[in-house]
């Protein structure tokens, strides 16, 4: 089945954490390098901190964690 943008980014938006200040959609490709029936959709997040500089670690771990809730929630994956 297909899933909406807004599905994809309320999830992203739930579980980004405190520090994730936007998400947008800067690309939507559908073809054969994805696989019939498959979209890809690429995203713009922004993670800010007004307290001090977040760190590589802190990020890639936020980003993780959107990651399985995307896979978990809307059986989505990363390209």
């Amino acid at each position: 089945s297909a899933i909406a943008c807004d599905k994809v980014i309320d999830v992203i938006k739930k579980s980004g954490g405190e520090y994730l200040e936007s998400v947008s959609l800067f690309d939507i490709y559908q073809g054969a390098q994805v696989g019939e029936g498959k979209k890809s959709m690429a995203f713009n997040l922004i993670f800010v901190s007004e307290e001090r500089t977040l760190n590589v670690e802190e990020i890639d771990q936020t980003i993780s964690g959107i990651l399985i809730s995307l896979k978990t929630e809307l059986n989505a994956e990363l390209r």
